[in-house]
């Protein structure tokens, strides 16, 4: 239904973006917290009761499912940016068209794809190396995690509302309960019945379920007015979802072949024990990304909402600060992870993986470009502008693909090669997306390199420095390992604090921070 030309124009939403932002964090911080401490848990558990080749299967899965659901996940991207939008514009009858719209196009894809997922699960103990597990076995987990990858896709609808109106606290708390039955689950299965692969994918099963239902309950409290009626169906509306979730799909398969493809080409080429080797580093990269998406996922909404706003100018100085702000926050965890590699590595899964230290500082390095890149993202997503980015992503990850597989073969350096293809394209990805969002609205195209630069100088610091430091310090115990990373971190966040950040920076964080902080913070620091 259209509004006539007498009607006003619905109030622009307000998301209380400042009001939110210490909830959002908060729990930000609660999830990720609980993902790094079930992560550096679960990993030694599955070693010790299912063994190394029996592990790296798991990530393997989990990454496989991503190619399954591509269109899915598609569908779900060009949702959120069109409810997003109607949600903050108020326009509550476009909204519920798009919300059933998007009901009826996800279940439909989940029902096409029910059979192609359950092909791919029984074919998988023929394409990897599985060494001696049972092909059954294998075929339920794959089986499984599918399964909770498709109930967890049609619960996203339910979060897109909570998306819309800036309640990440909410989302936040669905996956950590997510997280927690998963957990839960499957360490009282191979207690009371015994270690299993099968047993992995039906925590993850268990856990989708509970987590649909949880998304349910929070969406109907937080958006009432959404109703559940085919009634609403638009085919005008499903015209204008499927006109953007072809290139949107092209670029989801992009970021598969640019940075999951990794796992499953080292499977292939060196065997199963080189997967499980190289899924430990990833698994570290995954929680550095983690730790990123405390802050990065908080700015998407105001993103969505300048754009709502077509406030152009805003939306430049709110990414600049987000990247600036970000690079300088992870450059601290990223160099800490690189030079204390072997510690860690030896303290989380024993001294017979210490080897893996190089590999570390060759995936995990580069991330501060795509973790500050990533603060530009929505900026094409907000203004449709998928075209160029899915086209590029495709050719940049087949080109992935081909340096994935060529550099050891040149370089003989087996999986050490996938690595360095792999962080040469993210480089390469980053400087295209930096300069696209820049010409999407339409400032210079280098507007958004200075903020890298100021990540790279700082990251490139602490590693000069913590290297030096490491060097003359012997760090041979647990103790003398958290101390060495607080002296680092204290020292690094007093120079950023005091010396780093612009002042009306410094106001837009204390504005951002709940007041018993800003009370624990001296003034003279920030």
């Amino acid at each position: 239904m259209q509004q006539s030309l007498s009607e006003p124009e619905p109030t622009p939403l307000n998301i209380k973006f400042a009001q939110r932002l210490p909830a959002n964090i908060l729990s930000n911080a609660i999830f990720f917290f609980l993902n790094i401490i079930v992560g550096l848990a679960l990993v030694p558990f599955f070693l010790e009761s299912l063994g190394p080749a029996a592990y790296g299967l798991i990530p393997l899965a989990t990454s496989l499912t991503s190619y399954v659901t591509i269109i899915i996940d598609a569908i779900n991207s060009a949702v959120t940016r069109f409810l997003t939008v109607d949600l903050q514009r108020s326009d509550i009858q476009k909204a519920n068209e798009t919300f059933n719209t998007a009901l009826l196009a996800t279940l439909g894809a989940i029902i096409a794809l029910i059979p192609v997922a359950i092909i791919v699960a029984w074919i998988a103990p023929s394409i990897f190396n599985i060494g001696n597990e049972s092909a059954i076995e294998v075929f339920l987990l794959f089986a499984m995690v599918f399964g909770s990858v498709l109930v967890r896709t049609w619960s996203s609808n339910f979060m897109v509302p909570l998306f819309a109106y800036n309640r990440l606290d909410l989302r936040n708390y669905i996956n950590i309960v997510n997280v927690g039955v998963q957990v839960a689950s499957v360490v009282a299965l191979f207690i009371i019945i015994g270690p299993s692969l099968p047993f992995v994918g039906l925590s993850y099963l268990i856990a989708a379920v509970i987590a649909l239902l949880l998304s349910t309950i929070f969406s109907r409290k937080v958006c009432p007015f959404l109703n559940i009626s085919f009634s609403y169906f638009a085919r005008s509306r499903l015209r204008e979802i499927g006109g953007v979730t072809g290139w949107i799909a092209c670029s989801h398969l992009a970021y598969l072949l640019r940075y999951q493809v990794a796992l499953i080409l080292v499977n292939i080429m060196f065997g199963e024990m080189a997967g499980a080797q190289y899924s430990l580093v990833i698994t570290l990269s995954t929680m550095l990304l983690g730790l990123a998406g405390l802050v990065t996922s908080t700015f998407t909404p105001m993103s969505y909402s300048y754009r709502a706003k077509e406030d152009t100018v805003g939306l430049t100085k709110f990414t600049l600060l987000a990247m600036r702000c970000t690079g300088l926050a992870i450059a601290l965890p990223i160099a800490l992870l690189c030079i204390f590699a072997p510690q860690v590595i030896t303290l989380w899964v024993g001294e017979e993986f210490v080897g893996l230290a190089p590999l570390v500082w060759i995936i995990i390095a580069p991330m501060v470009v795509r973790v500050q890149a990533s603060c530009t993202d929505p900026i094409f997503a907000a203004y449709m502008r998928v075209r160029a980015p899915a086209l590029f992503s495709i050719a940049i990850g087949i080109l992935n693909v081909f340096l994935a597989w060529l550099f050891p073969i040149i370089f003989n350096n087996g999986m050490y090669g996938v690595a360095y293809a792999g962080s040469l394209i993210l480089l390469m990805v980053g400087a295209f997306f930096l300069m696209y969002n820049a010409y999407v609205i339409q400032i210079p195209l280098r507007t958004f390199f200075r903020p890298i630069v100021t990540g790279a100088v700082a990251l490139s610091s602490l590693l000069l420095i913590g290297t030096i430091y490491a060097s003359f310090i012997p760090i041979d115990s647990i103790f003398m390992l958290l101390l060495s990373g607080f002296l680092i971190s204290f020292a690094y966040g007093i120079i950023v604090l005091r010396f780093i950040l612009k002042p009306e920076e410094r106001d837009i964080i204390r504005s951002c921070l709940p007041s018993f902080a800003v009370r624990l913070i001296p003034a003279w620091l920030l």
